[in-house]
């Protein structure tokens, strides 16, 4: 039997119907599947612009690969206009595509739907749990006055449906197992979604240089504030008033990247301060290999690719004491969300003390190298391959 996806990834449609999606949704992830799985059907928002240029490396169409394309939306108002022809598209596909293994991948509305029209068929579904809705709809990662609703709902429907589930594979090792337990599942996995080859790595540790400009880095959608640029934005203003000559480089875009340069304007930093919006892998691979310091000030997160990127470039990292990022760092570089105070204290002690700085690069390219072995494809294949047997 063949595989239904079901995810909130976003994708666009070019005039020739190629389909595009976000850097970890291109063709080399379903390869995974298609490994496993005769055909794998992707239930999912698809917008058609037929203007659009997508970059090859962003191709997510391919051989063995079906788009069953929802109606797209974006926030909760564009969602509520289309609830009811969201709704029937999936019914249709869900009776369409009874027959077939369906993993969803949660949280998400587009799961939640989903699994409720599953249920009234007595059909058993899988999850991949990649993220935790307390921290995504937390104070200052979505500015909604239905936010802490949202938020509640949310919590509640993922652990509803991890623990209505028959399989589940998590990208933490304990993080979101904790918070989100499959009770009633019959196998239980973990597997980051993060890969490396070996030619990503860097063959030594990196040396502190003796002065500035110390260039940080951050990266992440700014479609959301999920990746708190603007706590970053001040305390980049701190470190700079205190005398430490900074400058960061944020790679990625989104609807408040132009809120996000405005802020940095008002803080008066906007010449150090750098914007590049959306860009490719060798962009992203150039920057970090550039950049003296990783920072992810996150207020939400799975297990976050971009830390692992960076500590394969040999940066030393400091993130949020949130969703996997703990699984990855060093508990000395851990900062509280939205403190600015903290990441302008733990930015400091990094850039002026060479050993620590050395240590820290040492130690985050030995944790890399784990994610470049075979294990995790061994976890993964060991869980598609229960799912076409047993569900």
């Amino acid at each position: 039997m063949n595989l239904v996806f079901i995810t909130e990834a976003r994708f666009i449609k070019d005039a020739k119907g190629d389909i595009y999606g976000p850097t970890s949704f291109n063709r080399d992830l379903w390869k995974r599947y298609l490994n496993i799985f005769p055909h794998v059907y992707i239930m999912a928002r698809v917008f058609p612009d037929e203007k659009y240029k997508g970059k090859e490396e962003y191709l997510s169409s391919t051989n063995g690969v079906t788009f069953i394309e929802l109606p797209y939306y974006v926030g909760l108002e564009q969602f509520l206009s289309k609830y009811f022809r969201l709704k029937k598209k999936i019914q249709q596909a869900v009776n369409m595509h009874k027959n077939d293994h369906y993993i969803c991948r949660v949280p998400g509305t587009i799961s939640n739907i989903a699994i409720k029209e599953l249920k009234k068929i007595n059909k058993n579904y899988a999850v991949e749990v990649v993220g935790d809705p307390e921290d995504v709809f937390s104070k200052g990662a979505l500015k909604h006055p239905l936010r802490p609703l949202i938020r509640e709902l949310s919590t509640a429907n993922l652990k509803k449906v991890v623990k209505g589930c028959f399989a589940a594979l998590y990208v933490t090792e304990h993080a979101l197992q904790k918070k989100y337990p499959s009770e009633n599942a019959h196998f239980i996995t973990s597997a980051t979604n993060v890969m490396l080859k070996e030619n990503e790595l860097l063959d030594k540790p990196k040396l502190k240089r003796e002065k500035g400009p110390y260039q940080i880095i951050s990266i992440g959608t700014l479609d959301q504030m999920y990746k708190a640029p603007d706590i970053v934005l001040k305390a980049i203003k701190q470190l700079r008033d205190s005398g430490m000559d900074c400058r960061l480089i944020w790679l990625g875009g989104g609807k408040y990247l132009n809120e996000m340069k405005l802020l940095s304007k008002s803080l008066k930093i906007e010449d150090v301060a750098e914007f590049k919006g959306n860009v490719s892998k060798q962009e992203v691979n150039y920057y970090l290999e550039k950049s003296d310091l990783f920072v992810l000030a996150s207020r939400q997160e799975g297990l976050p690719r971009v830390v692992v990127e960076a500590m394969a470039k040999g940066l030393p990292c400091i993130g949020t004491n949130v969703g996997g990022i703990p699984e990855l760092l060093d508990k000395n570089v851990l900062i509280p969300k939205n403190s600015v105070s903290d990441l302008v204290s733990k930015v400091s002690e990094i850039l002026n003390n060479a050993d620590y700085y050395y240590s820290q690069s040492e130690r985050n390219l030995t944790v890399a190298r784990k994610y470049t072995g075979t294990i995790l494809n061994k976890k993964r294949e060991s869980f598609y391959r229960f799912i076409i047997n047993n569900l």
